[in-house]
């Protein structure tokens, strides 16, 4: 049945390494099962994996722990990723014809072919998406030049690139610690389908992930993604500033941090208010401004790349800002004046394609766990076989004898059976009406897809399974060597 699916992601992250199992309920919502995570400062900076072996064994312990809740073997998991190596760019392919000829779609699939074999130096291709084509060099766009004719076309593709390092980094990690990658999917792409709404998407806006090490930047505009790009700056230096300036550790300065944020910038605040730390008196004012001037570098950087994008003077929609430094107090303010605006950004904390989290306990509710809930949405394909056990079995013998048996009648004086088939019948009826519907989209998106200007393709699945086929042939001619000598 369709609700048997269970979805299993896993994000490597600069802070923490996480994962989260959800099941795919009737009406196509995803219902979190367990959550997991291990801190990864000692194995990932900005993003980037620097220790293989420490990274496989907290990739493995999160696995394991999933395993242990969900009482099951997990098989093969999705991947979200976001890196300081990770960005867009735009390339170009342009086709000339002797004479006027009419584009066809064999010219379109031509062109979107040859930008996806173009090479980037120290770089692997992840995701490639057509935008708008230039008809016999003129100055306006056509989105769709389907059926028009000319004698030159343009075609402008957005191609999302990340280091080649980094890419053998991840598909080496999840090899040593015996993961199978199902798919891998661009963490910031991933968000934005569970954040943003197409009118964001079409009048414009900036999606600003404020994570601990880096601070990740999206701009769209018409509905397509025109810029993308890493900073390796987050609110975790801001920690690391307080630590030590004010000589504390580190779990203390983030409590710091979490509590009085920007607190200069309240008017309410009595700056000249002091606590107590480690039997000595610091002033809010100090630790306003070792927050603000961390704070601030982070956000010119933010606001310097929304600049570069192009965009920054048409993104009608705003800004929309998520990630754990997103819940930083007075950010907004700080966005205000460095943007030059009097439009507060948005705020987002939970995704809103119908993640449904039934156990609180799991939930912090306050964007770091966005991304990695994002790509939990995007995975279609069964992770691993949940058991199916009798509940009366699952209960110690003391307590089974306590157990109601169900009645024959309901209260009704109607077969209670009936009512069950009638329940279950429901239940398939509306798993079978899901299954269509989700079946009918994705025959909608494939045709959209191959169909006339607008294309998109993934590349991140065959360029995880070159890399590990590479590296089983190098360990496998190491072991040869090995043996031989």
């Amino acid at each position: 049945m369709e609700n048997d699916r269970v979805i299993v992601a896993i994000e490597l992250g600069s802070s923490k390494i996480s994962g989260v199992a959800g099941q795919i309920l009737p009406g196509g919502s995803l219902k979190v099962l367990a959550y997991a995570h291990v801190p990864s400062s000692s194995c990932i900076r900005h993003g980037a994996v620097y220790n293989l072996d420490k990274t496989a064994n907290a990739i493995a312990e999160v696995v394991g722990r999933l395993d242990n809740i969900l009482s099951t073997r997990i098989e093969k998991v999705y991947v979200g990723y976001s890196a300081k190596g990770l960005r867009s760019v735009i390339s170009r392919v342009e086709h000339k014809f002797d004479e006027e000829t009419v584009v066809s779609q064999d010219v379109i699939d031509d062109m979107f072919e040859q930008c996806s074999v173009i090479e980037y130096d120290g770089y692997v291709n992840l995701f490639q998406e057509s935008q708008e084509y230039v008809v016999d060099n003129k100055r306006g766009m056509e989105t769709d030049p389907m059926g028009v004719a000319c004698r030159s076309l343009e075609g402008n593709y957005m191609n999302i690139l990340l280091k080649k390092q980094v890419a053998d980094y991840i598909a080496q990690c999840f090899r040593m610690a015996q993961v199978q990658i199902l798919d891998g999917y661009v963490a910031p792409m991933a968000q934005a389908d569970a954040v943003l709404t197409e009118d964001d998407r079409q009048q414009g806006c900036a999606l600003v992930d404020y994570g601990a090490d880096t601070t990740t930047v999206s701009v769209y505009k018409n509905g397509l993604l025109r810029y993308l790009r890493v900073i390796p700056l987050g609110s975790a230096l801001i920690t690391r500033d307080l630590s030590g300036i004010l000589k504390i550790e580190p779990e203390q300065a983030e409590q710091i941090k979490c509590a009085y944020g920007l607190c200069n910038l309240i008017a309410s605040q009595d700056q000249g208010e002091t606590i107590m730390l480690n039997d000595r008196k610091v002033s809010l004012n100090e630790i306003g401004e070792i927050i603000e001037a961390r704070n601030e570098e982070i956000i010119r950087n933010v606001a310097a790349q929304i600049k570069a994008s192009g965009y920054s003077e048409v993104l009608y929609g705003g800004i929309v800002l998520t990630g754990g430094g997103s819940q930083l107090r007075q950010l907004d303010q700080v966005f205000m004046k460095i943007m030059d605006t009097n439009r507060k950004p948005r705020v987002v904390a939970e995704p809103i394609c119908g993640v449904v989290w039934n156990e609180q306990s799991w939930k912090r509710g306050d964007g770091s766990q966005l991304s990695l809930l994002s790509v939990m949405a995007k995975g279609d394909e069964n992770c691993c076989e949940l058991p199916k056990m009798d509940a009366i079995d699952t209960l110690a013998p003391e307590n089974q004898d306590k157990i109601v048996q169900g009645s024959l009648f309901t209260e009704d004086l109607q077969s209670a059976q009936e009512e069950r088939d009638r329940k279950e019948q429901e239940e398939r009826r509306l798993a079978m009406e899901a299954a269509e519907k989700e079946e009918q989209e994705r025959e909608k998106a494939a045709e959209a897809a191959a169909k006339g200007g607008k294309k998109k393709t993934s590349f991140f699945k065959s360029v995880l399974d070159n890399i590990l086929n590479y590296s089983e042939d190098f360990f496998d001619d190491k072991d040869d060597r090995n043996a031989a000598n």
